[in-house]
């Protein structure tokens, strides 16, 4: 097997930008082929993705974080997006896919990114469950009990109890309603697994993995009457409830970390150097991680993805003083000065918009019409400032957070907005 390395957003090497292979590399999740506008000759290229893919029977191609981006504190990133209901409800399975229908890639570049992304996701999603309650139904239990509840099983009940004379006990089967079902045992299972990964990490000095390691216990301590014996094939039987719309979610991942382990947790504590297929979006991510510091800060001034006529801005800062339209994009390049026109045709588009005018309460046409809204480009930095929002003042009159004009452009900035790094130790 031959592995090709590259980081995310570079092209890619030669022996994969063939212009006669073109159909084959036509539906991949990791790069594209583009056409520049001048019309020279296309070339691919990747996404603003990372993960490893199959590109042919025998060749793979793994895509790493950007230089200087390797120590980001993944679960610290990751565990930020639950704290607001859109990172849940939108559910991480629109930032990230894994694909376990086809051969694992012999590479362990992108180990320590994939296991905690399962684990973080997985403790988020049951939390969530835990919070509302877990699902209740009735289980078959058998046993020997002093008076007849539901169905004697009358060969087992000669055997262990009227042969060697205790008429004291019957032995019956029974529904008992109990949060044991088979989806909660599936999940305890799968818990039992991320405790042993959120060790390892724990043993990495890996400082977010505190905070994992308390969300953890508290799920466990919720699912301490679940047992964690069940077969795959139980779960297969179980019907979707839509007022646990959670659990669908839950089940799926836990078959994820089960089949990642082979189901078998001694297998957790071992590195193994295959990874499978899967892809991280991190633009969507680095915008759900921004999202979860903002609405944490700023409660319901914060507007997420607003409906308007020119598309969907990522953030609208709603305030009488300061209104503000802010937008992600995951390019560092921003921190040099530089920036892309299409983000500002983007953003002025925006400015521009009476429905986005209307949300920031600019309701009279007059205001509507002089009003010059300030657009703000957030873009990531790896290491920054220790960026501290109190909720009180607009994001950019904050104390040590470095906002500059851009360029020309009247009203606009852009904010460097630091990721989490190993090293920083928490969120």
């Amino acid at each position: 097997m031959e592995v090709h390395r590259i980081q995310e957003h570079d092209r890619l090497p030669e022996c994969f930008r063939p212009d006669c292979w073109t159909e084959t590399f036509r539906n991949k999740n990791l790069f594209k082929w583009a056409v520049s506008s001048e019309g020279q000759l296309g070339e691919y290229s990747a996404y603003y993705r990372i993960g490893a893919e199959w590109m042919d029977d025998e060749r793979a191609l793994v895509v790493a974080p950007k230089a200087g981006m390797e120590e980001i504190d993944w679960p610290a990133m990751l565990m930020r997006c639950f704290d607001t209901e859109e990172g849940c409800a939108d559910g991480l399975g629109k930032i990230y896919d894994i694909d376990f229908t086809v051969p694992p890639i012999r590479d362990a570049t992108l180990q320590n990114i994939l296991t905690p992304l399962l684990a973080v996701h997985f403790v988020g999603i049951v939390r969530r469950i835990v919070n509302r309650g877990l699902k209740r139904d009735y289980v078959q239990q058998e046993g020997d009990l002093s008076r007849v509840r539901g169905r004697i099983g009358f060969l087992q009940n000669f055997r262990r109890n009227i042969i060697i004379g205790r008429a004291d006990r019957v032995f019956c089967r029974y529904s008992e309603l109990s949060v044991n079902t088979c989806e909660n045992r599936l999940i305890k299972r799968a818990l039992l697994f991320v405790e042993r990964i959120v060790g390892r990490m724990l043993d990495q000095r890996q400082q977010s993995a505190v905070l994992l390691q308390g969300r953890l216990n508290g799920c466990l301590a919720a699912f301490a009457e679940v047992d964690d014996r069940v077969e795959l094939w139980e779960v297969r039987r179980c019907k979707r409830n839509k007022l646990y719309r959670e659990y669908e979610e839950a089940v799926k991942l836990a078959k994820m970390i089960l089949r990642r382990y082979d189901n078998s947790i001694d297998r957790a504590s071992a590195e193994k150097h295959a990874i499978p297929v899967f892809w991280i979006d991190m633009s969507l991510l680095y915008e759900h991680y921004v999202l979860g510091v903002l609405r944490k800060a700023y409660g319901q001034k914060i507007l997420y993805q607003a409906n308007v006529t020119t598309g969907k801005p990522d953030f609208l800062y709603v305030d009488e003083e300061h209104p503000l339209i802010l937008d992600t994009k995951y390019k560092p390049k921003y921190g040099a000065g530089l920036f892309d026109v299409d983000d500002i045709r983007q953003l002025a588009g925006y400015a521009r918009d009476r429905k986005v005018l209307k949300k920031l309460g600019m309701q009279e046409d007059e205001i509507q019409n002089s009003a010059v809204v300030p657009c703000v480009i957030i873009y990531p930095e790896a290491r920054g400032a220790d960026v501290k929002f109190d909720g009180v003042r607009s994001p950019i009159e904050q104390e040590r957070l470095e906002v500059a004009q851009m360029g020309e452009f009247i009203a606009f900035y852009r904010m460097g907005f630091p990721l989490p790094v190993l090293s920083a130790g928490a969120i």
